[in-house]
């Protein structure tokens, strides 16, 4: 199994997984990892000099079959190569009849602009789709539609192949409607397939997108693995710039779905640090920032004498909040738990803030965690909120709640920004 290699910012396949019984042994149990994502775009520059992670992601890594996540955004720009009117993205961990499971990731745009109107489309939606029988054979599907697809100077077959590639003279080269597939050895019941619904690289530098630029539209990635896992700790977390929900715990709107986010696989990133990075975040009546970047790093050891841990981080550049009611340059935020040499675990809480204001009060950096300033007569607002028990750490930079309908948020709306969690679980 691999890690997502579309981005930088990706989580890597974990050790873990559900309960099966291999064939042809009995008493032989193995289990089944299962891991997925999807999203609207990617970019990846030559040197990570441009990058912007998975926009309006949606990611399962599970032990069990059941979990799913949707998300979604509006108007999405990245770079100057390309803005989509709409994202909606999901990915799903199934249960088969048969015994197996499978992991179903989906990607769908509309409005799609790529290099200035030389690409457009109406809708693209990518499905993917990875299947491990009970027998421990696999199967899958990588597929996407296309509705409105133009090229400038290009003429389209009416049903676009696998991989079908072409080239703008001069300007990129584009693959549409990609698919790829890897699968472990006869009865392993392992497999990894990714797709995307359109793959352009540039072949010469646009604005601050330098040569070799690459830009993904509706990357997926479904995987699973069937093995006997390792031991040691459970150890976890995840992290997101930004997200609202009303107080019936539905999305405010269709922007307003977890922004950046990241999960820490259940076996670790071996000490490296991943990372998914949203460039240029606006939420209508909501938030602006320029930059919304979210951390994991974790170790999951099998003995007591080599520590696990596990580190989240969130961090948001120059923030405006309800219309400049809040503002700060930087807001960065930590959660850490980690093993301890007698067996036990040990969690810490970090928060951190620059030039932060509300309603136009400069706080000082030095305000204690858990403070909640009230926003008027429109609600209240908690700063470097923090909790921590032995096993488990909590950060969210900023929790907002809104008690009077404003700024186009009905009462009752919840905004959370800057959100970082980690736990390290001993048996």
């Amino acid at each position: 199994m691999r890690k997502k290699k579309l981005v930088a910012s990706a989580a890597a396949i974990a050790v873990a997984g559900a309960l099966v019984v291999a064939p042809g042994g009995a008493g032989a149990v193995t289990f089944r990892h299962m891991l997925g994502y999807s999203g609207g775009t990617a970019i990846k520059a030559v040197g990570a000099t441009v990058e912007s992670g998975l926009t309006a992601e949606s990611s399962v890594d599970t032990v069990t079959p059941g979990p799913k996540q949707s998300n979604t955004a509006v108007h999405v720009g990245v770079n100057g190569v390309a803005t989509v009117d709409a994202v909606h993205t999901s990915a799903t961990s199934v249960a088969l009849p048969d015994g197996g499971v499978q992991v179903v990731t989906v990607g769908k745009t509309a409005g799609i602009s790529l290099l200035g109107g030389a690409i457009r489309a109406d809708a693209v939606t990518t499905t993917d789709v990875a299947t491990v029988h009970g027998n421990n054979t696999t199967s899958y599907s990588v597929n996407t539609q296309f509705v409105g697809l133009k090229i400038a100077g290009i003429t389209l077959p009416v049903n676009i192949p696998k991989n079908y590639q072409i080239t703008i003279p001069n300007v990129a080269t584009i693959v549409l409607n990609a698919g790829f597939a890897s699968t472990g050895a006869p009865g392993s019941g392992t497999i990894m397939t990714e797709g995307a619904g359109l793959y352009l690289s540039l072949l010469n530098g646009r604005g601050d997108s330098p040569l070799g630029t690459v830009v993904f539209l509706n990357p997926t990635y479904s995987a699973i693995a069937t093995f006997t896992p390792a031991g040691g700790p459970v150890i976890g977390g995840y992290a997101y710039g930004s997200k609202a929900t009303t107080s019936a715990g539905n999305l405010i709107n269709i922007s307003a779905g977890p922004t950046a986010q990241i999960a820490m696989p259940a076996n670790g990133t071996n000490g490296v640090v991943q990372r998914n990075t949203t460039a240029t975040v606006t939420i209508p009546s909501l938030l602006v920032a320029s930059a919304i970047t979210d951390y994991a790093q974790g170790v999951r050891s099998t003995t007591i004498a080599t520590k696990s841990y596990s580190t989240m981080t969130t961090h948001l550049l120059n923030v405006n909040l309800l219309g400049g009611l809040i503002k700060a340059d930087a807001l960065t935020g930590v959660a850490h738990v980690e093993t301890t040499p007698a067996g036990g675990t040990v969690a810490s809480a970090k928060t951190s803030f620059v030039n932060l204001t509300i309603a136009g009060h400069k706080i000082p950096i030095s305000i204690s965690p858990n403070t909640v300033i009230k926003l008027g007569n429109i609600g209240k607002v908690t700063i470097r909120e923090q909790v921590t028990s032995a096993s488990q750490a909590l950060v969210t930079l900023l929790d907002i709640r809104i008690s009077t309908a404003s700024y186009g948020l009905p009462a009752g709306a919840h905004v959370q920004v800057g959100v970082a969690a980690a736990w390290v679980l001993v048996s």
